[in-house]
């Protein structure tokens, strides 16, 4: 797929000459000639690291089968966002998961019509499939059992999949999340964003919450280091319901966007910060032990051997105690003058600090004394 086009700086430069070159050079070279590119935010509260929009398409003359709308990334205009993006390569990930992971893997995502990424600037575009034939659902709202079920079982079909085989491709020079050279980033990015985090959502915080944030800071790393330890595999990242589709026909056709946190972690991850972001407490708490085997039973129908269903729910405590660092992160660094982005950080906050405090996930803080 070629990628030489300019990257648009805004609305005004997403005119039908671009549109129809963009998508001439990632394979559609029989569209009619596009008269008019509509332009809609949809990323308002959403795309806090970007921005999503929807090109509504009109054409000289009539083709079916031509897209009537495609989705387009850009970067975020927000100063501390670009740098975050820029220290995570959260733009460089999300373009190369489309350019090389997303045909391997057992989940949908939308199909890449158009890419480009400057390694220079780290800015990027990507013109993707539009999924509004299926449903979105808002994460303040949270997911339902059968929504949450759905999942759970697609995301295990992944990690399975890969599961402690990250090192052939098309994975196996992707973004390794808990590279020890990347250790020390992350826990002085975390560090850098905790102040103001705290600044803007301290009064979600309980007093213990607090301290454990404080001090979860300087043990970042070993944290990430402890879960290393651990099996890899390929994950995406940012696993919760803003990032998902489903359809009310189909209730197991699911679809999952926003690849800019994929990588190589540890699997649990992902059921953690689903479970601990995007339903309600009182439904993870009737849910998790059940998801949590259901997940565990198909990563080992997927050939995993050596992973007890005790190490699965290990795993899940373990990793729970790390879902402080995409709040706090994201808390301090990222744009929230959108009402609705405020809101749902503070619903993400207040569901993922009640679920470190349910599971008990301080005893995995480094350095803590292991309990008699």
């Amino acid at each position: 797929m070629a990628a030489q086009l300019p990257i648009p700086e805004n609305h005004h430069a997403i005119t039908p000459g671009w549109m129809q070159q963009a998508l001439t050079a990632g394979g559609k070279s029989d569209l009619p000639a596009i008269r008019q590119v509509a332009v809609e935010d949809v990323g308002q509260g959403f795309g806090m690291v970007g921005k999503i929009l929807r090109c509504h398409l009109t054409y000289h003359h009539s083709a079916p089968g031509a897209p009537a709308s495609v989705i387009l990334k850009l970067p975020g205009s927000h100063p501390e966002t670009l740098r975050a993006a820029r220290t995570l390569r959260l733009y460089q990930r999300e373009y190369t998961y489309y350019r090389q992971v997303a045909a391997h893997v057992p989940i949908r995502s939308p199909a890449l019509l158009y890419g480009n990424f400057d390694d220079a600037s780290h800015r990027f575009v990507l013109a993707l499939e539009d999924l509004r034939s299926m449903t979105a659902v808002d994460q303040i709202d949270g997911a339902s059992i059968a929504q949450a079920q759905t999942a759970i079982r697609s995301v295990a079909q992944i990690h399975g999949l890969f599961w402690d085989n990250v090192n052939q491709p098309p994975v196996s020079d992707f973004c390794d999340s808990a590279n020890p050279a990347r250790r020390p980033l992350v826990q002085s990015l975390y560090q850098a964003s905790l102040a103001s985090a705290l600044n803007r959502f301290g009064h979600i915080f309980p007093a213990p919450m607090r301290r454990l944030a404080a001090e979860y800071g300087p043990q970042v790393a070993a944290h990430l280091g402890d879960l290393a330890a651990g099996p890899q595999t390929f994950i995406h990242g940012d696993f919760r319901l803003d990032n998902m589709f489903f359809s009310d026909a189909d209730p197991e056709s699911f679809a999952v966007i926003d690849w800019q946190l994929c990588g190589i972690a540890s699997g649990l991850y992902d059921v953690a910060y689903f479970l601990s972001s995007s339903v309600t407490s009182d439904v993870r708490r009737e849910i998790e032990r059940d998801l949590l085997t259901e997940y565990h039973h198909i990563v080992r129908a997927s050939g995993v051997a050596d992973f007890t269903l005790e190490d699965c729910w290990r795993s899940y405590r373990r990793n729970m105690l790390s879902c402080f660092r995409t709040p706090i992160i994201a808390g301090g660094q990222l744009d929230f003058t959108s009402h609705r982005s405020r809101q749902l950080a503070e619903v993400f906050l207040q569901r993922t600090l009640t679920a470190i405090d349910d599971l008990d996930a301080v005893e995995f803080l480094p350095g803590r004394p292991l309990p008699s």
